[in-house]
């Protein structure tokens, strides 16, 4: 091998040491600063750092971060923090995981140690592994032992489960799988198999994103439930929120009825987002708006008056169920337009309209009678139906105009009270006291006399 070769074989090399000595350094170095940065930023809140300890190292750094548990809307005095911390491990060596990984588990200590080991048993810790994406993706698993403890006569036992975390900046993947849940005590019990949560934020801070909560079996003394499922969605779409929130069971067993195919869903859609988002800065930052500054209360007004004058849309797109002796639908929505010129008129503005139908023997004669003699049902091939419209002062009742005076009062009555909370009156300025006033228009008093002097 020629020299030129050699020293270009070896220049090779240097630089590939280079390489691999620089990656763990500068993995190294921004575990260190987001460290720091992390445990300054948290000092206030209710998860708060009280202490950060830190040993960092070109190919592994470890330490320890200790936080309280309290509630910042409370006085300091009125309440005993729970502390824990969370020891770690973490290997700078890059790897198709990351950039970096790493091993934790959590510590509780003081009287929150006692209270959790007699949950988890002696000796038993939360612990798990994960990662740092070569894109800034946080991946975290976590393994939970059994758990066996009792409170108030309640014996709880939960089996082994497991979760994972993947987490960046705005965004936050959760799931966790539970396999069995039972709680017995005090003359009942409660069992629940195959549980399964499943969190897909889009954005933390707003709620967006997707939380689904399935239950493959719930049983009591007395009510049992097959295919539980308690779905919630939001979508933000330009400057809108669309929201909805979902419960359905397959299979209800109560009082010797079994049902089937039970479904609710509730929906609120249209919302305003900035101004969404405000509300809850505010109403985070002030403790549910209790202790806001003139500032913040006008910015509260504002963005309320935006949500309303925007327009949205409130209802029941879907409720629904099936027995053996019939089936029950219904549906109801509330509909604020916009409005054109900016005003708040719900009496103007605001429409609803829902539906009911019955069908089966899930009502009696009697009871299909006395709905029919009403007016306000009529009836369908096996059933009954009935629904209802209100728009521009108009209420309407299976068809039947009614007078809408009462709703249009109470909705103008609405407006008023919106109007008073948007433009509170202002106060006059508090005078100064009259004995301030009447002090300063009073002459100057008379210097007193000199003392006589005494008689020699």
């Amino acid at each position: 091998m020629t020299s030129l070769k050699k020293y270009a074989l070896a220049a090779v090399l240097g630089l590939l040491a280079a390489v691999a000595l620089a990656v763990p350094w500068y993995s190294s170095r921004t575990l260190d600063a987001e460290l720091k940065a992390y445990a300054d930023g948290a000092r206030q809140g209710d998860l708060v750092v009280h202490k950060l300890s830190h040993q960092a190292g070109l190919f592994t750094s470890s330490g320890s971060i200790e936080f309280q548990l309290r509630d910042s809307c409370a006085a300091d005095s009125a309440q005993t923090p729970s502390s824990f911390s969370v020891e770690y491990v973490v290997s700078h060596l890059p790897s198709p995981k990351g950039i970096f990984q790493f091993e934790w588990s959590v510590l509780p200590q003081g009287n929150t140690a006692a209270n959790i080991e007699k949950v988890i048993g002696p000796g038993k810790k939360l612990s798990g592994t994960g990662a740092l994406g070569y894109g800034g993706l946080l991946k975290a698993d976590m393994d939970v032992p059994e758990l066996n403890f009792s409170h108030e006569g309640v014996a709880f036992q939960v089996t082994p489960s497991k979760g994972s975390l993947h987490a960046d900046k705005t965004a936050a993947q959760f799931v966790w799988n539970l396999q069995r849940f039972v709680a017995r005590g005090n003359g009942d019990a409660l069992e629940m198999k195959s549980l399964s949560l499943n969190m897909d934020l889009k954005d933390r801070a707003l709620g967006t994103g997707t939380i689904v909560l399935d239950i493959a079996g719930v049983s009591t003394a007395s009510v049992s439930m097959e295919g539980l499922q308690v779905r919630s969605e939001t979508i933000e779409s330009k400057d809108r929120l669309d929201s909805k929130v979902s419960e359905s069971v397959r299979v209800l067993n109560v009082m010797g009825q079994s049902l089937k195919d039970l479904a609710l869903e509730a929906s609120v859609t249209g919302l305003h987002a900035p101004s969404m988002r405000t509300l809850l800065e505010i109403g985070k930052a002030t403790c549910g708006f209790g202790n806001m500054t003139a500032d913040e209360s006008q910015k509260v007004r504002k963005a309320v008056e935006t949500m309303l004058t925007s327009g949205m849309s409130i209802g029941i797109p879907t409720l629904k169920g099936s027995g053996e002796g019939g089936q029950v639908s219904a549906n109801m929505v509330l509909e604020l337009l916009p409005s054109s010129d900016g005003t708040i008129a719900l009496e103007k503005h605001l429409r609803s309209s829902g539906a009911l139908s019955i069908t089966g023997t899930l009502l009696n004669q009697g009871q299909t009678e006395m709905a029919l003699a009403t007016g306000f049902a009529s009836k369908v091939p096996d059933g009954l139906k009935a629904s209802y419209s209100y728009q521009d002062g108009l209420l309407k009742i299976s068809d039947k105009t009614l007078d809408g005076g009462m709703v249009k009062t109470a909705l103008a009555q609405a407006d008023r009270m919106i109007y008073g909370f948007l433009h509170p009156e202002k106060k006059p300025a508090a005078s100064a006291p009259q004995e301030l006033i009447e002090e300063a228009d009073m002459p100057a008093a008379a210097a007193p006399a000199p003392a006589a002097a005494p008689a020699q």
